[in-house]
C-alpha cells in the first residue's frame, strides 16, 4: 500500500512539473513576443522615419526582422532544451520557415479578430486588438509547440 502512495505521489509531482514547464514556456514565449514588438517598432521607425522609406516596405521589413528576432529567442530560450535535440541537418532552417508561416497566419487571424470585434460587436478598437493579441499568442504558442519544437523520440 505504501508503494502505491509513493508512485501516486511521484505521478502528481511529475504532472505539476510538466504543468510548470508549459506555463514557464508560455511566459517566455510572451516575453519574446513583447521584445518583438519593440524590435518591430524600432525597425519601422529606423526605416520609415530615419531612412525615409515608404510605409509598406518599412512595415513589412520591420515585421520580418521582429519575426527573425522572435524565432531566434524562442529557439534559444523558450524551447532551447528541445532545439538542442533537433540540431540534425537543416532542422533549424525548417523550423524558421514554419515559424514564419505560422506568424503569417497569426497576422491574418489577428486582423480578422480585430475587425470582427470592432465592426460586428462594436468593441473598443484597443480592447479588440488586445483580445486579438492574446488569442493569436495562444494560437501561435500552441501551434509552434506542436509543429516546431515538439519533443521527438530518439
Amino acid at each position: 500500500m505504501n508503494f502505491y502512495l509513493e508512485i501516486n505521489n511521484l505521478i502528481n509531482r511529475l504532472r505539476l512539473s510538466l504543468s510548470w514547464v508549459f506555463v514557464s514556456r508560455l511566459i517566455r514565449f510572451a516575453i519574446v513576443g513583447l521584445s518583438g514588438v519593440f524590435v518591430d517598432l524600432g525597425g519601422f521607425y529606423f526605416l520609415h522615419t530615419l531612412l525615409g522609406w515608404v510605409l509598406t516596405p518599412s512595415a513589412i521589413l520591420s515585421t520580418e526582422v521582429a519575426i527573425i528576432n522572435n524565432f531566434f529567442w524562442n529557439d534559444v530560450w523558450t524551447f532551447g532544451d528541445v532545439s538542442v535535440q533537433q540540431q540534425l541537418g537543416n532542422q533549424r532552417l525548417q523550423r524558421f520557415f514554419k515559424f514564419n508561416l505560422i506568424c503569417f497566419f497569426g497576422l491574418i487571424f489577428n486582423s480578422l479578430i480585430v475587425n470582427l470585434l470592432f465592426y460586428k460587436f462594436e468593441m473598443n478598437e484597443y480592447m479588440a486588438k488586445l483580445v486579438a493579441i492574446i488569442c493569436v499568442t495562444l494560437w501561435n504558442f500552441s501551434l509552434n509547440s506542436k509543429v516546431n519544437w515538439q519533443i521527438t523520440k530518439t
